[in-house]
């Protein structure tokens, strides 16, 4: 009886299993599609004119955010990969939707206009503050004492002259 017993523990805990696993397996992807949504939300920009992302907009009630997000989560369930996502919005929203601007073209000055801008600020205070340190000194005029006797007589004479 007790190896009757064993088989049936056996069949009834492999049905539990198969009836149980597909419950625990959406889980699991309902879980790995969230944290993918979620991640994929802080690259694009919620679209109701708050300037945040998808992920950090304020409003309790969005409709661009709760409409984009669903559609990310369509897509993810789908199987696209973030690439062809991203191509999905920005065909849709434009490159306004992106977060961050794609790094080609004149977009590369957003990406490296603040390095260059500080690069050009720190070779001119080098420039300046090497300038300023090399000017020559203010000139001190030349002490009485330093005239010769002939000079000093004709000197005196001149001052004689424009003081008359």
């Amino acid at each position: 009886m007790s190896r009757a017993l064993l088989g049936i523990g056996i069949v009834a805990l492999a049905g539990l299993t198969v009836v149980l696993a597909p419950a625990h397996a959406h889980a699991a992807d309902a879980a790995a599609v969230k944290v993918v949504v979620n991640q994929l939300a802080t690259q694009y920009m919620c679209q109701c004119g708050c300037g945040l992302t998808l992920a950090s907009c304020t409003h309790g009630v969005c409709g661009p955010r709760d409409r984009t997000l669903a559609e990310i989560r369509r897509m993810v369930e789908g199987g696209k990969t973030p690439a062809e996502i991203t191509a999905a919005l920005v065909a849709q929203y434009g490159e306004a939707v992106l977060a961050a601007p794609p790094r080609r073209g004149l977009n590369l000055l957003a990406w490296w206009g603040p390095y260059a801008a500080l690069l050009a600020g720190a070779v001119t205070i080098l420039l300046l503050g090497a300038a300023w340190t090399r000017r020559p000194g203010p000139q001190r005029a030349a002490s009485p004492s330093a005239l010769s006797p002939e000079q000093r007589r004709l000197l005196d004479e001149e001052l004689r002259k424009f003081d008359a």
